[in-house]
C-alpha cells in the first residue's frame, strides 16, 4: 500500500471518531457475551491490564465491575472516546495514534493487554504484525493478549454497510486484499476503514509477530458470530488449559 493511501486512510478513521465518538460509544453501553469466556484467560490475581484502542471502556466497565482487574489503563487514538471513558473509569488513559511505531513506547509490563475491535482499523498488514508485536513485548510472563476482530463479511446485514472506494477516491487497487469502506448510520452518516482479519488471517499475523495462538472462537450480535475472539500468548505456552483451542463454529 501507497504510503499517502494509507495517510489518508488513517486520516480517514480519526475524522470519523472525532465526529461520532458519542453516538459510537451510545452503542457501547452493554458489555458483549464473548467478553465471559475472554475473562477466562486472565490470571488471578490479574494486577494491571491495558486495553489498547480503549474506546469509550466498554471492556474496562466489565473486568472492573466484576473485580477481575486490580489496576486498569486505557489507550486509544481518540481524545474524545478516552474522555468518555475517563467519566465512567477508575484508571490511566494515554492519548496515542496506534498507527504509529511509537504508540507504546514508555508503557509497562501488563499481566493481560486487550485490544478489541482494533486490528481492523489500522491499515497496512505489516503495520499490524508491528503493533502485535509491541504488545507482546509489553506482556508479562505467561502474560495473556486479547484479541477481537469484526466478521462483517459473513453477516449480510453488516454487508449492506460496505460503501465503494470511489466515495472517498481511490480504488480497490489502491488498497490491500480484504480492506473495505463501511458506512455509519447513527448519529448522522459516516465512513470507516475496516480490514476483514478472519481466522486464517489472525493466526497469520500472530505467527509473523512471534506470537503463540491459544484459543478462537466467535461471539456477539443477533446471530452469535458478529466478532472473532483471539486469545495470544508471547513465547512457549506450558500449563493446563494451555493448548490450542478453535472454536468457530
Amino acid at each position: 500500500m501507497d504510503e499517502s493511501v494509507r495517510r489518508q486512510l488513517v486520516a480517514l478513521n480519526r475524522t470519523f471518531y472525532r465526529q461520532f465518538a458519542q453516538s459510537f460509544a451510545d452503542t457501547r453501553r452493554e458489555p458483549q457475551p464473548g467478553f465471559d469466556r475472554l475473562q477466562e484467560y486472565l490470571p488471578e490475581p490479574c494486577k494491571n491490564l491495558l486495553d489498547v484502542g480503549c474506546g469509550e471502556g466498554r471492556l474496562g466497565r466489565f473486568l472492573l465491575s466484576r473485580g477481575r482487574v486490580e489496576a486498569y489503563e486505557g489507550l486509544d487514538a481518540s481524545a474524545e472516546l478516552i474522555e468518555i471513558a475517563r467519566r465512567q473509569i477508575e484508571g490511566r488513559f494515554w492519548h496515542r495514534d496506534l498507527n504509529r511505531p511509537d504508540a507504546l513506547d514508555g508503557l509497562g509490563i501488563y499481566d493481560s493487554i486487550a485490544c478489541l475491535a482494533v486490528l481492523q482499523h489500522i491499515p497496512g498488514r505489516e503495520k499490524r504484525v508491528r503493533l502485535l508485536s509491541q504488545m507482546g513485548a509489553h506482556l508479562a510472563a505467561r502474560g495473556r493478549l486479547l484479541i477481537s476482530t469484526w466478521q462483517f463479511l459473513t453477516n449480510e446485514r453488516q454487508r449492506k454497510k460496505i460503501a465503494d472506494w470511489s466515495v472517498v477516491d481511490l480504488s480497490s487497487e489502491a488498497v490491500e486484499a480484504n480492506d473495505y469502506l463501511m458506512t455509519w448510520r447513527k448519529g448522522g452518516e459516516g465512513l470507516r476503514y475496516v480490514c476483514y482479519v478472519d481466522e486464517g488471517e489472525i493466526t497469520s499475523l500472530a505467527n509473523a509477530a512471534g506470537l503463540q495462538v491459544l484459543d478462537i472462537y466467535r461471539s456477539d450480535g443477533r446471530e452469535g458470530n458478529l466478532n472473532l475472539y483471539s486469545v495470544l500468548a508471547a513465547g512457549e505456552v506450558t500449563g493446563k488449559n494451555e493448548s490450542h483451542q478453535v472454536d468457530i463454529g
